[in-house]
């Protein structure tokens, strides 16, 4: 198995053989991955946030969404 240390020298490897002409699409398209990267870092930076609240005030939030939920499909129905 390769390690991710290993991966990036073979990326590194690999970019630095691509020809001119072609380093502006590379650089679009890794752009492009650092965005889907940016978007998923932004929500994983909620992970957690709830680790210690208290199981009564959780349950009270879970049954109020569901309730909620059902108020919003009666209108959209409507």
């Amino acid at each position: 198995m390769i390690t991710e240390k290993q991966r990036r020298n073979q990326i590194l490897r690999r970019v630095n053989l691509i020809p001119k002409e072609k380093l502006k699409e590379l650089d679009e398209y890794v752009s492009k991955l650092e965005i889907g990267v940016r978007k998923n870092s932004n929500a994983l930076s909620f992970a957690g946030a709830w680790h210690d609240i208290d199981d009564t005030i959780f349950d009270g939030f879970t049954k109020d969404l569901i309730n909620n939920r059902k108020k919003n499909r009666i209108r959209i129905d409507e």
